[in-house]
């Protein structure tokens, strides 16, 4: 009983320290890709459904200018067309299946627009009182065409942006007050990138995440975001991150992290 006590009083001073005042946030990474295929309106879906607190997405640009929704270059391994995103024209892209790669079930989903995808969480803010956010991976974009899409479906405010600074310096220059979450550039850079974009959030490596580096950040009044997807997408890492302090954990398991959340909670 004692250790467990000392335990939770060491838990809490973590996860009290600067921005770490509550549990983590949960991010659908490209949607519940676990039971939908990635990137596509019914992986959002689902992931709405489930009560993520964000969409992840990987935004690209087709050859004629299009902002779609898709994690690779080459839209080979969830189109079957053997090209890349920027060759391919949306008309093209948009007659092939985006999910019967996932499975049959899923052969009539279609590589979607941000626009769509806008404007289904939109909606289902709207209907259902929620405030789901994107997480928006600039992968390739058009700046002001993705600004504009998200502000005309009333979703840029929320949304973070997660890219190459120099990307991220573009967005500004179309939305100065856009949130920004560039990669964790480590303690001795990290100071002067917060205060130059400014920075809602640094993308913070699993791998070498460290107590007095998450600190830091939140010294700083900047949230600390982490993926634990492949091998570290489970319950031990979930519980390792609470413990942490951290404010948000990309996962392709949304159920997963939520049952790991309310263990914790009851632990209590």
């Amino acid at each position: 009983m004692k250790i467990r006590l000392t335990l939770l009083i060491c838990v809490l001073a973590i996860i009290t320290d600067g921005l770490g005042q509550k549990l983590p946030k949960i991010s659908a990474h490209r949607g519940a890709s676990k039971d939908a295929p990635e990137n596509t309106l019914a992986a959002f879906a689902k992931a709405i459904a489930l009560g993520a607190d964000y969409l992840e997405v990987d935004i690209r640009t087709t050859s004629d200018g299009a902002q779609i929704c898709m994690h690779d270059r080459s839209l080979k391994r969830t189109t079957g067309i053997d090209a890349d995103v920027r060759a391919t024209s949306f008309e093209a892209i948009r007659q092939v299946s985006a999910g019967k790669w996932f499975g049959e079930a899923y052969a009539a989903e279609k590589v979607p627009t941000l626009e769509e995808l806008c404007v289904l969480v939109n909606q289902s803010n709207h209907d259902q009182g929620k405030n789901v956010k994107l997480y928006v991976d600039c992968k390739d974009i058009d700046a002001g065409e993705v600004v504009r899409i998200l502000n005309k479906n009333q979703v840029l405010d929320s949304a973070v942006f997660y890219g190459d600074v120099n990307v991220l310096k573009e967005i500004r220059k179309f939305h100065s007050a856009a949130r920004f979450m560039p990669a964790y550039p480590g303690a001795g850079k990290a100071d002067r990138l917060a205060h130059k974009l400014p920075v809602y959030a640094f993308d913070m490596n699993w791998e070498k995440i460290d107590t007095d580096d998450i600190k830091k950040c939140h010294r700083l009044k900047v949230r600390v975001f982490c993926d634990l997807l492949d091998e570290n997408d489970t319950p031990a890492e979930y519980q390792r991150a609470i413990l942490l302090g951290i404010d948000l954990i990309q996962t392709d398991n949304v159920r997963a992290v939520q049952q790991a959340l309310s263990d914790f909670e009851h632990q209590k």
